[in-house]
């Protein structure tokens, strides 16, 4: 796994960012929506639309990696992803959430199925192998910071929060996937 790190930096990143949003939204975004005056019957609907959606959405964003490749759409998912996050506020307390969380569930999963389509067309073999290893590790890692960082952003400016930390995690990926992908036209 330690020889994978330093060939695979921002695919690593990728699957911390989507692990620690998904973690963070399940753990938090119950707590953020009673924040808001909706009950938990409803944000327990809305947690299964997002889930639907970044399910049902796979396949057209995979078709999407194989016409443009998958860091461009990673970086897509990220940077949509992020203004998702920041429509949050906006968007919580009216219909037009249920449809944003079914695409924004989609866009924010995506990134990890970006990432690990991208793992496969790069590496075979064992460094396929010891990827897959350094993807597991990383998930763990951003399933364990992704909680306690939205709810410290909760606790320091209020259940607004959450949304900001998302969508900073995301945008901070869009920009290392859009370098990333930079550099190596170069």
């Amino acid at each position: 796994v330690r020889g994978f790190l330093p060939l695979a930096p921002v695919l690593l990143i990728a699957v911390i960012v989507s692990s620690g949003v998904e973690q963070a939204i399940f753990s938090l975004l119950p707590v953020y929506g009673l924040s808001h005056g909706l009950d938990a019957r409803t944000m327990s609907a809305l947690l299964t639309v997002l889930i639907a959606g970044s399910i049902a959405l796979q396949i057209p964003l995979g078709l999407a990696a194989e016409r443009w490749k998958a860091r461009p759409v990673l970086a897509a998912c990220a940077a949509a992803s992020a203004l998702g996050s920041f429509l949050i506020p906006v968007l919580i307390g009216t219909p037009l959430i249920w449809p944003f969380m079914f695409l924004w569930g989609a866009l924010a999963y995506g990134m990890y199925t970006m990432a690990l389509t991208e793992l496969g067309a790069r590496f075979a073999g064992a460094m396929l192998v010891a990827g897959n290893a350094a993807f597991a590790l990383m998930w763990g890692v951003g399933g364990i910071a992704g909680p306690p960082l939205g709810g410290a952003a909760m606790d320091a400016i209020g259940p607004e929060g959450l949304p900001v930390t998302l969508g900073l995690l995301c945008l901070g990926l869009a920009a290392a996937a859009l370098l990333a992908s930079r550099r190596e036209r170069e």
